[in-house]
């Protein structure tokens, strides 16, 4: 296993060091090689020591974090729903559990009003679920947490929190095989896509599980600033807070997910391109909360820095999540190390990444050429 970077308040006795622990004047304070025991964890604190390089074939497994029981419960709530909707979408009423969609979204508010982790160990959770149960679970949490950002009243949250974990709920109707197409979709079964938002919201409100703002949030998460958006193509002036910020989180998780037979784009490429399309589009004070809370180049995002060297991200701080620390695997000349050089970007200000791709295979695949912001379809872009 690759060595990792672990935040100091995740270490735990037995991890083996891959890299000496130094002060802020170069005195080693824990060498290579050593077993973390107690007082070691004391004293990095004591130092204010961030985070740490731990080889996990040489000590304790750095254990991969695994759902929530948040999560679980979010999951169990949206598969219940969705059975019976599907069950009984002709009916002239649909009976949902109210009071559960409520405990589940009461609980997820309250809990990430008093996380202090960042939002990336929050979502960087591989739920092992169908694309709509991981796609509805993340976007009610990152909703959740940017509106939290926002001082958004925190009733006004959970109705919010309500709205993203039904959102795409319409897609249900579908046909199978247009959900499990391996081609972008036609100009008509994009045109049928987009019905998604009005048949999510129609059956939502029959149901009468969910309030009126939860449902517009279903109805409207797709519409834009400049009104070019769907299904009504409202402008900004009719998109409340709780609209603008399901209408970044839907695009950011959309682009960085597969879907539909669309492939997914790396989150720097997401996030460049909802950047590139702030006030036309998205909310500026909604897109910089973003910023802020994402990890623009999540652990093991392969990129290539100015130098032309080659590496892996081990790691990112949350005080700096544009300049992660990477593994140098391979060098300028393009030849492999034997040993990877590690580089703190947020320290080291003459590197920066140039490039990026989903594995440093598919970095020389690539050769010269740059991963751009381009490569998002604007037809797609906004097809969740």
């Amino acid at each position: 296993m690759a060595i990792q970077y672990v935040m100091a308040r995740e270490v735990k006795e037995g991890m083996c060091v891959a890299q000496n622990i130094c002060d802020d004047k170069a005195r080693i304070l824990i060498m290579r090689g050593q077993r973390l025991g107690h007082h070691h964890i004391v004293r990095m604190r004591k130092f204010g020591i961030s985070g740490v390089f731990i080889d996990p074939d040489h000590g304790e497994k750095v254990v991969p974090p695994s759902r929530t029981e948040i999560r679980k419960l979010c999951e169990k709530v949206l598969t219940s729903s969705c059975e019976k909707l599907t069950q009984e979408f002709a009916a002239k009423k649909v009976t949902l559990d109210r009071k559960a969609i409520t405990d589940c979204t009461d609980n997820l508010v309250e809990a990430l009003m008093k996380a202090k982790k960042p939002l990336v160990t929050l979502l960087d959770i591989d739920t092992g679920s169908d694309r709509l149960m991981q796609h509805s679970v993340n976007t009610a949490v990152l909703a959740t947490v940017l509106a939290i950002d926002l001082r958004v009243p925190e009733e006004m949250i959970k109705q919010l929190a309500v709205g993203m974990l039904f959102h795409d709920v319409g897609t249900i109707f579908f046909p199978e095989e247009l959900m499990k197409k391996k081609t972008p979709p036609t100009a008509d079964e994009v045109c049928l896509l987009r019905r998604h938002t009005l048949l999510g919201f129609e059956h939502l409100v029959r149901s009468d599980a969910i309030s009126p703002i939860a449902a517009n949030v279903v109805f409207r998460h797709h519409e834009m600033m400049n009104g070019s958006g769907y299904p009504e193509g409202v402008a900004s002036n009719r998109l409340t807070t709780l609209m603008r910020i399901a209408s970044v989180v839907e695009t950011y998780d959309s682009l960085t997910s597969s879907r539909f037979g669309i492939p997914a784009v790396l989150p720097d490429v997401a996030i460049t391109f909802i950047i590139n399309h702030v006030n036309t589009l998205f909310a500026r004070e909604v897109v910089l909360s973003l910023c802020k809370r994402i990890a623009i180049y999540p652990k093991g995002t392969a990129v290539q820095l100015s130098t032309g060297e080659r590496g892996v991200v081990a790691g990112v701080l949350p005080t700096a999540p544009t300049r992660p620390i990477v593994l140098i695997q391979i060098d300028r000349t393009r030849r492999a190390l034997k040993s990877p050089l590690i580089v703190d970007l947020s320290q080291e200000r003459d590197y920066r990444i140039v490039r990026s791709a989903a594995s440093i295979e598919a970095l020389s695949r690539e050769g010269d050429a740059a991963v751009a912001p381009v490569q998002v379809n604007p037809l797609y872009a906004t097809l969740g």
